[in-house]
């Protein structure tokens, strides 16, 4: 009897599947990076006396049914992606096949070369990925840097709050030592290395986003200390498409933009272009947004060569809130949770910005008064169109040499505006609510009437201008010497002229301005366009090479690089004394030879788990801005600074799960800092001390279901000062001030400031249902000192960490709904909306070293906070 029930259950088991004749195959397209779904993607199945295939819907699922039982082979492809092929055995159930697909976009392949993206499983280094997916879900109008806060070791704020002033730090190491590429080209500053995001307006057109941390995998020899972040914008697309979106959000934000791309024509040339148009009130007082934005790419196949013409710009003005200010002028609770002090005349809100006022440009005919109506003027703006034309021609000479050739052209103008007193750029009138005093200013310019009826303006407006032109080339190569070892080779040059000066933008009522500071004409009377206080230019001719030694096996991946890098610098002056033949004063060119070596391997000890390590040395070459003072002088015994760095990581891959975890040891050594004080005109420069970085770094995405993914990220720093250092100050002639020469500063174990060093971050995707979408995130950020100037710890006794922010958090949702596509599959709408600092709460962010203090005195505390509740919904039409 017990062999018969169980006999009997076996059977009833088995008659489903003996009843179906037919059988299905299911799963998702994903990218292998990201492990962001692809919708739209393709799988096609053969074998079997079959030949059909089905298209990924919005959550990027497939299924094809009707499949009876025998082998077949299924391929998904992807616009961009490399195609990936599986071989499935139906036998008597269904089968689930899903697909992590790699990127093969050909603007990505182009800048391959000199802007190396990193590989899953292959490339040794930590990085993270943004792709086209998520960026369209959760970027909302946010500056570019500010979606990467999601990924380990980031810390990313808005800064003054003005669009496109935001800043990032990589590792504890701010945006001036975090390289960044836009399609292999790099855009960091020449003179400082800043990153100005107000450049670009590149969120619509990006197509891939990856940071690498630390030792990065670019083989150009960029500046680099925290990592590098590389920008890829779309390029050679097969299909022909017409996207257009309509955005509008909190403060009156609104924005329209359109995208053509062409797909492949005849003659196999493509063309995408994109423009867009932005304004905005802002959420900062008077931080309005003003910006228009193009993006064009032309392509062409020609034989072995796949060529692109690629221009990009985003003329634009914003207002600024330039500087931080004490806490109780934002807010008197927060303050008092700090434990500064509160004075009269705050609590004037987070939003708080001193920077503009009010203006009646009145005139007095025959004694009386005509007023010409009210305006209002912001003094802080920043005003900037920096054109970036690239050629680039990728050559597949034969099956082993392959060579990319880039040049580009950059030529940026533009600047930033503020009040005028004298030679500083400090404003010395407000009116009785805290604002510029533009009306006070007005009052007496226009009443300094001299005996010629000629006005003199005693405080005015001025430009700052920061123009560049900019001309630069890489060439690189690869060449396969066996189907194991490939050798790589390639030239990086730049030239690079900044031209800096100040003019008059406003006179406020005056007819005039006097002491220029132009030494060769000090008492000139200066109109509107007139150059004053500086004027000179900076020169910059850099010169590199690399060479890369890559072997690769299924098992074994290890590369072995040397860079090279020869720089010079040269500043002219136009503003002190002409020499005696007329021409003006220049310095003599000052060179510096920077080289970095890395090595580094990855393992893969499974199918889903790999190891990897890397080590390496950089001889960083100092920036033109720490060769010179703002008046002109060369500092003494400028050197290159050392950098040293290790690392170690796991990871973790399998289509539904992805963990990387990874350890970093950093060791800057002959660190150097400036800075200036303008309430004393003392220049400090402090030098030969070390900053070590350390720290541990993991990132999970999981597919819990296919509605339900999660991702998270989760790093723990330890960046401290390590050694003694050395000060010495100046007066702004450059001569040292008493006692002022080979002062020690004692930093030992001083924790870095100005960024987070530990950081949390969780978030989800849900789908409820069919083409709608949830994302909520949650970002912790905690151990934040901030910001001080070592200079102030001139005392062994006394030297202590400057002030531990409270931690912060903060709650953002994105969500969004995709129609079923209309008028024959061939129109697709969409709605998505975001929701951005859900809960109004208000933290630190940025914390200034101004106040020329460790900040141990709370009242002296200047600080940004963080911009509150705000929304943004778009449409968009596809077709």
């Amino acid at each position: 009897m017990k062999h018969f029930i169980t006999a009997l259950v076996a059977l009833l088991l088995t008659l489903p599947a003996v009843a179906q004749t037919t059988f299905s195959i299911r799963g998702r397209v994903l990218d292998k990076v990201t492990g962001e779904t692809l919708p739209g993607a393709t799988v096609q199945v053969t074998g079997n006396v079959q030949n059909t295939g089905t298209g990924a819907d919005t959550e990027g699922n497939y299924k094809i049914g009707n499949l009876a039982p025998g082998t077949y082979t299924l391929q998904a492809s992807f616009v961009g992606y490399k195609p990936s092929t599986q071989t499935v055995r139906i036998v008597a159930q269904n089968v689930v096949a899903s697909f992590p697909l790699s990127s093969d976009n050909a603007s990505l392949a182009e800048v391959q070369v000199v802007a190396s993206q990193a590989q899953e499983r292959e490339t040794p280094v930590a990085f993270s990925a943004v792709n086209e997916v998520k960026l369209r879900e959760t970027l909302s109008n946010r500056d570019l840097p500010l979606i990467l806060n999601e990924t380990p070791g980031v810390y990313a704020t808005q800064g003054g709050g003005g669009t496109g002033d935001s800043r990032i730090n990589v590792r504890g190491f701010d945006q001036r030592n975090v390289a960044v590429l836009i399609n292999g080209v790099p855009v960091n500053d020449m003179e400082n290395g800043q990153v100005f995001w107000s450049n670009w307006d590149l969120g619509d057109v990006t197509k891939s986003l990856q940071v690498q941390r630390g030792l990065s995998a670019s083989k150009i020899a960029v500046p680099s200390v925290g990592g590098t972040i590389n920008v890829l914008t779309k390029g050679f697309d097969d299909k022909k498409a017409v996207l257009a979106r309509v955005e509008t959000g909190s403060n009156n934000y609104q924005k329209y933009s359109l995208m053509l791309s062409s797909g492949q024509l005849k003659g196999d040339w493509a063309v995408t272009v994109y423009g867009s148009r932005r304004t905005s009130d802002g959420w900062v007082d008077k931080a309005f947004d003003d910006a228009w934005t193009y993006f064009g790419t032309v392509s062409k196949r020609a034989g072995k060569h796949t060529l692109s013409l690629t221009g990009l710009g985003s003329p634009q003005r914003h207002g600024q809130r330039s500087f931080p200010f004490e806490v109780y002028k934002y807010s008197y609770e927060k303050a008092r949770e700090i434990g500064a002090q509160v004075k009269s005349g705050g609590d004037k809100g987070f939003q708080y910005n001193p920077y503009w006022g009010t203006l009646d440009r009145y005139s007095i005919v025959g004694g009386v008064k005509v007023s010409h109506g009210v305006e209002t003027l912001n003094e802080r703006t920043n005003f900037y169109h920096k054109p970036q034309v690239n050629f680039n021609d990728l050559w597949q000479v034969s099956d082993r040499l392959f060579i990319s050739t880039v040049a580009y052209a950059s030529y940026g103008t533009g600047g930033g505006s503020s009040t005028l007193t004298g030679n500083s750029t400090t404003n010395s009138v407000t009116d009785a609510n805290g604002q510029t005093g533009f009306q006070k200013i007005y009052d007496t310019n226009y009443a300094a009437v001299g005996a010629d009826g000629k006005r003199q303006s005693s405080e005015i407006l001025v430009n700052a201008v920061n123009s560049h032109r900019w001309y630069g080339f890489v060439v690189g190569g690869d060449y396969l010497l066996n189907d194991k070892l490939t050798l790589s080779a390639g030239v990086d040059g730049r030239d690079y002229t900044g031209l800096h000066y100040r003019e008059v933008r406003d006179l406020l009522g005056g007819d005039y301005y006097v002491n220029g500071g132009n030494q060769n004409n000090p008492t000139a009377r200066l109109g509107v366009g007139d150059k004053l206080s500086y004027n000179y230019d900076g020169k910059t001719r850099w010169m590199g090479g690399y060479s890369q030694l890559e072997y690769k096996t299924p098992l074994l991946s290890a590369v072995l690089s040397v860079t090279l890098s020869n720089v010079a610098y040269k500043r002219i002056d136009y503003f002190q004394k002409v020499q005696p033949d007329g021409s003006p004063v220049s310095t003599d060119w000052t060179t510096f030879n920077g080289y970095s070596m890395k090595a580094g391997a990855n393992y893969n000890l499974t199918e889903h788990d790999n190891v990897f390590v890397n080590v390496g040395y950089n001889s960083k070459v100092p920036f033109f801005n720490l060769l010179y003072t703002t008046s002109g002088r060369k500092y003494d015994n400028v050197k290159s600074e050392g950098i040293t760095s290790a690392e170690i990581g796991y990871g973790i891959s399998y289509p539904s799960l992805k963990v990387t975890l990874n350890a970093y040891y950093t060791l800057w050594a002959n660190k150097t800092t400036t800075s200036f004080n303008s309430a004393t005109g003392v220049y400090s420069n402090v030098r030969n001390v070390n900053a070590r970085h350390m720290g541990i770094e993991m990132s999970i995405a999981q597919e819990i279901s296919r509605r339900l993914q999660l991702n998270s990220a989760i790093s723990l720093g330890d960046w401290r000062w390590t050694g003694k250092g050395l000060l010495n100050q100046t007066d702004e002639a450059g001569f040292p001030i008493e006692g002022g020469l080979n002062q020690a500063v004692f930093l030992n174990g001083v924790h870095v400031g100005d960024a987070a060093q530990n950081q949390f971050q969780v978030g989800l995707r849900y789908e409820p249902f069919r083409g709608a979408f949830i994302r909520p995130s949650f970002l912790l950020f905690t151990k934040y000192y901030a910001d001080f100037n070592p200079e102030t710890i001139l005392n062994q006794a006394t030297s202590t960490d400057s002030y531990r922010l409270p931690t912060s958090r903060n709650v953002d949702v994105h969500f969004g709904y995709d129609f079923k596509p209309m008028f024959k599959n061939g129109t697709r709408f969409g709605l998505k909306a975001s929701v951005l600092n859900v809960l109004n709460e208000f933290y630190f962010t940025d914390v200034s070293n101004r106040s020329n203090s460790n900040a141990g005195n709370l009242d002296l505390l200047q600080a940004f906070f963080n911009r509150g509740r705000t929304f943004t919904a778009g449409l968009s039409i596809g077709l």
